[in-house]
């Protein structure tokens, strides 16, 4: 499968690698890319646990793996604290460079402390799960929560390398498919064309694990991605269309705590909140029905409680200005648009997304 090569205006340049098997090419894929100096090899514990037989043996090139326990809810400043210290403890200076093994949590903490360590030092993603490999992977955005919402602390700082092996998605339960899936079903809203009928055609066969019908929509997903985020690399502009039913998703995540929805089926809600806005959109039926294939495992019941506190979270989204909630809706599949929306159009998506 393909290598993806991303280059900013920036002067940043990440090469993207599709391929089964790429984790054990890793430290050469690492060296071929000018990286040098002593890493600090960061891998989600549950990865490191699932996946040990395959990621020990890199330690013989990239020292061994530095397990972290991380989660949602420990998406916090303190746990980027304590990557740079043991960043620092494993002997990392400003010629090495950091080593993220994990799902999109791991992956955006991590590449933080790369952003913030010695002032900056190089990166690669190695993503584990469906979701990362085709949204938290690519793009350089990296962050942490806040108590008030998602991700609203953080830097752009491109990895320089992003390895998408699909051997490291036959561990991931369904749940876990499902929820990468409804960012690519997002992608294909965005894109239209082969990645849509794709979507169609092969949903249920790639959340089944079947690698072929996983593989080419990966690839379909982190092409769009990277050809948005090559254009706009700080979100000024096109890139705040990968936002696409995140207004409602993020929302829904911040107002259970991040512990009830999975994020992907937090975008799958509020991808349906958001078609809800999309008034006399063209084929808005064909986009709902993919929509609704998405399977969501947790009940999409929230207390009066939960749901005034989602619509305060909308209020706070990044993509606010002057205070002004805005949505990235629909004109018809392939053409999104950023529009303001009223408290009324909130409530309207809120309800459409929890119906």
């Amino acid at each position: 499968m393909p290598t993806i090569e991303v280059r900013f205006a920036s002067g940043a340049r990440t090469d993207c690698v599709i391929e089964p098997g790429a984790l054990q090419r890793l430290p050469a894929l690492c060296a071929g890319a000018g990286l040098g100096g002593t890493p600090g090899l960061l891998c989600d514990a549950r990865v490191l646990s699932l996946h040990r037989d395959a990621l020990l043996p890199l330690g013989e090139h990239l020292g061994d793996p530095i397990g972290r326990a991380v989660s949602e809810a420990r998406k916090t400043l303190p746990e980027v604290e304590a990557m740079c210290e043991a960043l620092t403890a494993r002997g990392v200076g400003r010629d090495g460079y950091v080593v993220a093994i994990g799902g999109g949590v791991l992956t955006d903490l991590a590449g933080l402390a790369a952003a913030l360590y010695m002032r900056g030092v190089p990166w690669v993603s190695v993503p584990s799960t469906l979701l990362a490999q085709v949204d938290a992977g690519l793009g350089g955005k990296t962050g942490a929560n806040l108590s008030a919402g998602k991700n609203l602390i953080g830097a752009f700082h491109q990895p320089r390398l992003v390895i998408c092996d699909p051997l490291l998605l036959a561990t991931l339960p369904s749940r876990e498919r499902w929820s990468g899936l409804a960012e690519v079903v997002k992608c294909a809203l965005l894109e239209g064309g082969d990645l849509l009928q794709r979507c169609e055609r092969d949903l249920e066969r790639a959340a089944a694990g079947e690698a072929e019908a996983l593989a080419p929509l990966v690839e379909g997903a982190v092409r769009l991605k990277a050809r948005i985020v090559a254009a706009d690399e700080r979100e000024g502009g096109q890139r705040a269309f990968l936002n696409l039913g995140h207004t409602v998703g993020h929302a829904l995540e911040a107002a259970t705590g991040y512990t009830h929805f999975s994020h992907g089926e937090a975008v799958a809600l509020g991808l349906r909140g958001m078609l809800a806005l999309c008034d006399g959109m063209p084929e808005r039926d064909r986009a709902l029905r993919l929509v609704e294939r998405i399977r969501i495992a947790a009940g999409s019941g929230l207390d009066s409680g939960q749901r005034e506190a989602a619509l305060q979270a909308m209020r706070r989204d990044k993509k606010v200005r002057r205070g002004g909630v805005r949505f990235v809706l629909l004109e018809r599949i392939g053409t999104p648009v950023l529009r303001e929306a009223s408290a009324e159009d909130c409530a309207r998506a809120l309800a459409a997304a929890l119906a």
